[in-house]
């Protein structure tokens, strides 16, 4: 199903970036302004192994920059198209349109992770002295030295060491366990072959078998059409119905409909009712969206101001 996705989609990494950018940009032209940018990574800058990703789920990182500045917190996900990760302790607040919101929900307001860059953490490690007291270690820098097979993760994983004090080694956290349920495939299931390779170099089919099941001399094999198909492709133009005419006729007598400017009284009632609305607003996370919404440009707003204007 990956590869039919993959086949018929946009594949941005084939843009050049100025084309990329405006692609990205004309498809969030309309998203609210609390919600995250649309970005892409290209695929020769995404780590997709853990040696290039030197971070995976349940790892400790520390804050360096942003949101959660200061803070050690346990990794929730690793986003190789953002190179980001998530956290449960760092979130932001959007607003939603009532229309998307899901069961249970009951404000406009929700949060959600947010994307903390590679550039914002450092990666960190817990550990206990001779005494028993729990400390951390904040690594600058992080370097792969060796391989060693885990049986957690059933595969060889390199070894991660503290650049500079390469006698520090941060382990790889513990994965979490995959419990089965109904919706779980069966060992056998998945051994099993189902389906056949086929591709469009070698036909399915037998030769000579396409000729014994069509017709060689068909009619429709010959590129000139007589004249009464040439008749059914180019059907003759539908004359207008009397109810049709006058209606045309009534439309082109109505007067062009001509655009006037609001008078101060109207705008001055408009912008108090705007005002006592917004004064009730206490959340800053809906006042920066307001904020965010006062200062988008509508291009209808913008043509039906210059038509007034003209």
């Amino acid at each position: 199903m990956q590869g039919f996705r993959k086949r018929f989609q946009r594949d941005l990494d084939k843009y050049v970036p100025a084309l990329r950018e405006h692609y990205l940009k004309r498809n969030t032209a309309m998203n609210l302004p609390t919600l995250p940018k649309a970005t892409h990574l290209p695929k020769a800058e995404k780590r997709l192994t853990y040696r290039e990703q030197e971070v995976a789920k349940g790892d400790l990182i520390y804050i360096t920059k942003g949101q959660g500045k200061g803070k050690i917190v346990t990794v929730e996900s690793y986003s190789k198209d953002r190179d980001s990760v998530y956290c449960s302790e760092v979130y932001q607040e959007v607003v939603v349109p009532k229309m998307y919101w899901m069961e249970g929900q009951q404000s406009h307001l929700l949060r959600i992770p947010l994307a903390i860059p590679r550039a914002n953490f450092k990666l960190a490690a817990k550990d206990k002295d001779e005494n028993g007291k729990t400390y951390y270690v904040v690594a600058d820098e992080v370097v792969m030295k060796g391989v060693s097979y885990d049986d957690r993760y059933r595969q060889w994983m390199p070894r991660r060491f503290v650049k500079h004090h390469e006698s520090v080694e941060i382990p790889w956290p513990t994965p979490p366990d995959v419990k089965e349920d109904y919706l779980s495939t069966s060992q056998d299931a998945v051994l099993e072959k189902s389906y056949e390779l086929q591709t469009i170099a070698q036909s399915p089919l037998p030769k000579g078998v396409l000729s014994e099941l069509r017709n060689p001399h068909s009619k429709h094999k010959k590129r000139v059409l007589s004249e009464m198909e040439a008749r059914m492709i180019n059907g003759p133009k539908m004359p207008l119905s009397t109810e049709q005419k006058i209606y045309l006729a009534k439309k082109a007598a109505q007067p062009e409909k001509k655009l006037s400017k609001l008078s101060e009284e109207v705008e001055d009632f408009i912008g108090q009712k705007v005002a006592d609305h917004l004064n009730k607003i206490t959340n800053p996370a809906l006042k920066t969206h307001l904020e965010a919404l006062s200062n988008v440009k509508v291009p209808d707003f913008e043509k039906t101001i210059k038509k007034i204007e003209h």
